[in-house]
């Protein structure tokens, strides 16, 4: 796996990035924090998605889980983000005050949305502690697991019920061409380039308009021209688009 970002996770504090010279810088993937808790949305997430996706990242968001009222934080993440069929949905749970029965709640929720989703957890020691050697089978089985600890050597995770990272958030001090005046998070994704941007992105059915394309709009025809009567006494000839007519 290479040092360079090839995805990176962003929320408000990054303003609005030149998200042409974030691709350029050889990023692919973007994380985009949505919500948090049951009333706040990130200000600047759509403006970003479109700006992202314009320039070719693959793009994705989180929530911020806060302690108690799991499902209601849920509802109001899918409100927001109206996600298609497939789309990444993540759980950043980190927040001191949350406990494993929030974050089961939450996936529950996900797993019962009439829209099939991918579901990622997002964490670090709070779910290490919590979780331990043991096995949960509901994270392990349906959700895969985005690791943040902040070190150069092997990170820990919990081995128990996840026998892998899939995304590690290795550094929060990162920088980014295109982002200035703010440190970035930085991500490592545990496979290729184009099994991270399967992983971030929904699929798309054949046929289908990826999110940012829009319907071409068919240029308007021509005015029609009006129809005259004409009425010609007998005997009287007239010419008609050059033609003599009698």
């Amino acid at each position: 796996m290479s040092d360079s970002p090839k995805c990176i996770d962003i929320s408000h504090w990054q303003g609005t990035p030149d998200f042409q010279k974030v691709r350029a810088a050889g990023v692919l993937a973007v994380i985009m924090k949505a919500t948090e808790g049951t009333s706040y949305r990130d200000p600047v997430r759509q403006t970003n998605a479109v700006a992202a996706r314009r320039a070719g990242l693959a793009v994705a968001t989180y929530h911020w889980l806060k302690p108690g009222n799991a499902a209601a934080q849920m509802d109001f993440y899918l409100k927001t983000i109206q996600p298609v069929p497939g789309e990444r949905v993540i759980i950043d749970y980190e927040e001191k005050g949350c406990v494993l029965a929030d974050l089961t709640t939450a996936v529950a929720f996900l797993l019962a949305h009439p829209v099939p989703l991918r579901i990622t957890v997002y964490s670090g020691n709070l779910l290490k502690e919590q979780l331990g050697s043991q096995c949960m089978p509901l994270l392990a089985e349906h959700t895969d697991l985005w690791l943040a600890q902040y070190t150069t050597g092997t990170p820990l995770w919990p081995k128990g019920t996840y026998p892998h990272w899939t995304l590690w958030q290795y550094s929060e001090s990162g920088r980014v061409d295109g982002i200035t005046g703010t440190a970035v998070d930085l991500n490592r994704f545990a496979g290729t380039d184009d099994e991270l941007l399967a992983w971030v992105s929904p699929p798309v059915a054949k046929g289908e308009l990826a999110s940012t394309e829009q319907p071409q709009v068919p240029e308007p025809l021509p005015p029609a021209r009006p129809e005259v009567s004409i009425t010609v006494p007998a005997g009287v000839a007239i010419r008609v688009n050059g033609k003599l007519v009698e």
